[in-house]
């Protein structure tokens, strides 16, 4: 079996393992105050239309998605793994909104299910593009169903985050996979669930989105403050306003961003 197809098949084993329990694992303050710089940065791409299409590639459970549906807009719900689908589907339900929700299982890299130049706005939350076998090629795919000046609205990992893991494991073969490739490997428990994990600099994912023929309009870290380190901290309202409003002023910095565990972009089909 080819590399890529093995991480493929281990990224769809992975997330069809968990889905079922995905939504609790990000779960908590932390995560909501995630998920809330997440949206924000979102909101100005939103069209203005109800009626204009849109796409959550990569959907998980569907957060993003069910939350423009809930909205009023029409959303397309894909992912590669079934059961995240299923997940979807089930809250879709619960909250009557099949009248504006359609499902599809696709990969990043095969999007021709999809219409050409069809949808108005494309969302990649939760790094599909940094799971994608070939980043490239699925930004082409992104690029040919959206339709001209479409917006994709997507977050990747950041390759500098991954530092401190190698360093503290000794492990140099993986720091300059890293650092040489911007690969890393998904650390499941299962041996057979590992796949490859592509990473970006700031620089490298603006070339890339060029390359592609985006036009960037929003990049920043996601996030710059370490949270997860800072966690204790969210049990506190105030503390989480504090720390919000230190995130909002440093997180689109260059010299901050590559402290950040992800990059989160906006960009415009040319």
């Amino acid at each position: 079996m080819k590399k890529n197809d093995r991480d493929l098949q281990a990224n769809r084993q992975y997330h069809e393992r968990v889905a079922s329990r995905y939504d609790d694992i990000y779960s908590g303050a932390r995560w909501e105050a995630w998920h809330e710089l997440s949206w924000d940065a979102l909101k100005p791409h939103i069209p203005a239309d109800l009626r204009a299409p849109i796409v959550d590639l990569g959907c998980g459970t569907g957060r993003y998605g069910l939350r423009l549906a809930k909205s009023g807009y029409r959303v397309t719900f894909s992912d590669l793994a079934e059961n995240m689908l299923e997940v979807a589907r089930r809250k879709v339900l619960e909250q009557r909104l099949t009248e504006r929700c359609s499902f599809l299982r696709a990969d990043l890299m095969d999007l021709s299910a999809f219409p050409k130049e069809h949808f108005a706005l494309a969302l990649a939350q939760g790094d599909p593009l940094s799971f994608a076998a070939y980043p490239p090629k699925a930004l082409k795919e992104i690029r040919r169903v959206l339709r001209p000046q479409g917006i994709l609205v997507a977050s990747v990992d950041q390759t500098y985050a991954a530092l401190a893991h190698y360093a503290e494991k000794n492990d140099f073969e993986g720091l300059s996979r890293l650092l040489l490739h911007g690969e890393m490997e998904w650390l499941a428990h299962e041996h057979d669930e590992r796949f490859t994990v592509h990473t970006f600099t700031v620089e490298g994912l603006r070339e890339l989105l060029e390359q592609a023929g985006f036009e960037i309009l929003d990049l920043f870290g996601k996030t710059v403050l370490p949270f997860k380190k800072l966690e204790p901290l969210f049990d506190r309202p105030e503390a989480v306003r504090h720390l919000l409003a230190l995130e909002r002023k440093l997180c689109r910095k260059p010299s901050a961003m590559g402290l950040a565990s992800h990059l989160q972009f906006a960009a415009r089909r040319r």
